[in-house]
C-alpha cells in the first residue's frame, strides 16, 4: 500500500513537471468539435485541533491531527459540437482524485459532474448529474471553494447543501437544469430532479441572479419534494470595487439544511423530518493587491429546532492569505476557529497549501 501511495505522488509530480508542455494538449478543435481538458492539483498540510463532545469522559480530552491532504484535486473534460439552427451540443465529465488515500481502496476516483446538453439563443439545457444553482451561487464567491479553507467544509459557514452528490444535496443526480440567457445581467435557473424511488417525490429548485461589473446578487429556493420539512431558501451577493469586495449569504432552513447537516434524529427521514431552523449565514471581505489576496470570513449556524441534540449551532471565522506565483499556481495559508453553542470545546485548523490549475 505504501508503494501505491508513493506511485500516486510520483504521478502528481510528473504532471507538475510536464505542466509547461500541457497547454499544447488541453484544447482540441476540428470538424465542428471543440474540447478542453482542465482541472487542478491541490495539496495542503493541515494541523487540526478537534474539541471534545459534551458526553466525552476521561482525561484525554484533546487530540491533534496533522496530515497532508490532496483529496480535492480534480480534472474535467468538456466540449461542444456545432449543430444546425445555431445550436451547440455540450458535454462535461468531471472527476475528483484522492492520491493520499491509504485505505483498502487505494487510489480514490470519484465522479462529479456528468451531463449532456444543448446551448443556444434560448439558454442552456443540461441533463445528468450537475451542480444545483443553490450550490453554484454559494461557492463562486469563495476563492478557496475547493481548498482546505473552503467555507463549506471545515468552517461550516456554508451549509451541506453546498457539497455532496445526492437528491437534496449540492450536486444532484438524474436531473434537468435550464439556465436562461442573460438579459441586462439578469438570469434565471430552473432545476428538476427525478426521484427513482417508488413514491416518485421529485425535487426542484429555482433562482434568480444578477451580475454586473461591481455587483452580483442571487436568490435561490430548493425543495426536496418530500412530505416532511424539506426546503431551503437563500439570498446573497457580492459588491466589488478597487481590488476589494464584500460578500455573503443567508440561508433559511425549512428542514432541508438540518437534514443535509445531519442535525435531525437518526430515525428521521425526508418523509417525516420535523427538524428545522438551522439558518446559516456568513459575511466576508476579500482584498487583492497585485499577486496577494487577503480574505476574512465570519459566520454562524443557528440552533435547530427539534434536533437530535440541543444547541447544535456554531460560530466560525477564518483568515486566509494567498500568493499567486502566476495565473495557474498559488500558495495559501490560513487559520479557522470554530466554536459550538453547546459545551463542546472549539475546533481549529491551521493550513498551508498549494494549488496548480491547468
Amino acid at each position: 500500500m505504501q508503494y501505491l501511495k508513493s506511485w500516486h505522488w510520483l504521478a502528481i509530480l510528473t504532471l507538475v513537471l510536464l505542466y509547461p508542455f500541457s497547454t499544447l494538449a488541453v484544447e482540441w478543435k476540428g470538424n465542428n468539435w471543440s474540447a478542453h481538458l482542465n482541472g487542478a492539483l491541490r495539496v495542503s498540510y493541515n494541523d487540526d485541533n478537534i474539541g471534545t463532545k459534551p458526553d466525552d469522559t476521561g482525561t484525554d480530552t484533546k487530540k491533534s491531527n496533522k496530515y497532508m491532504s490532496g483529496n480535492v484535486s480534480h480534472f474535467q473534460f468538456t466540449g461542444s459540437r456545432a449543430l444546425s439552427m445555431g445550436l451547440n451540443g455540450i458535454f462535461k465529465t468531471e472527476w475528483a482524485l484522492d492520491p493520499t488515500n491509504t485505505g483498502d481502496e487505494g487510489l480514490s476516483l470519484k465522479d462529479l459532474d456528468q451531463y449532456l446538453g444543448l446551448e443556444g439563443g434560448f439558454g442552456i439545457l443540461r441533463v445528468g448529474t450537475m451542480l444545483t444553482p443553490y450550490m453554484q451561487t454559494g461557492i463562486m464567491m469563495d476563492p478557496y471553494r475547493r481548498d482546505a479553507l473552503a467555507a463549506r467544509f471545515f468552517p461550516e459557514i456554508q451549509s451541506a447543501l453546498h457539497s455532496g452528490t445526492a437528491k437534496g444535496r449540492g450536486r444532484t443526480t438524474n436531473s434537468i437544469r435550464f439556465d436562461s440567457p442573460p438579459a441586462k445581467g439578469m438570469g434565471a435557473q430552473f432545476l428538476y430532479g427525478i426521484d427513482e424511488r417508488e413514491d416518485n417525490d421529485n425535487s426542484f429548485g429555482t433562482g434568480l441572479t444578477f451580475d454586473s461589473k461591481y455587483m452580483s446578487l442571487f436568490g435561490q429556493w430548493y425543495d426536496n419534494g418530500e412530505s416532511g420539512k424539506d426546503k431551503a431558501y437563500k439570498f446573497g451577493g457580492e459588491i466589488k470595487g478597487g481590488g476589494a469586495s464584500l460578500f455573503g449569504q443567508y440561508e433559511y432552513d425549512d428542514g432541508l439544511i438540518s437534514m443535509a447537516d445531519n442535525l435531525a434524529p437518526e430515525d428521521a427521514t425526508v418523509d417525516t423530518n420535523s427538524t428545522y431552523g438551522a439558518d446559516t449565514w456568513h459575511a466576508g471581505m476579500k482584498y487583492t493587491n497585485g499577486k496577494i489576496l487577503v480574505i476574512g470570513q465570519y459566520g454562524q449556524r443557528e440552533d435547530s429546532k427539534n434536533g437530535a441534540i440541543p444547541e447544535d449551532g456554531l460560530t466560525s471565522w477564518l483568515l486566509g492569505l494567498s500568493v499567486y506565483l502566476d495565473k495557474t499556481v498559488y500558495l495559501y495559508t490560513g487559520y479557522v476557529q470554530k466554536d459550538y453553542n453547546n459545551d463542546r470545546d472549539g475546533d481549529s485548523r491551521f493550513t498551508l497549501g498549494a494549488t496548480l490549475t491547468f
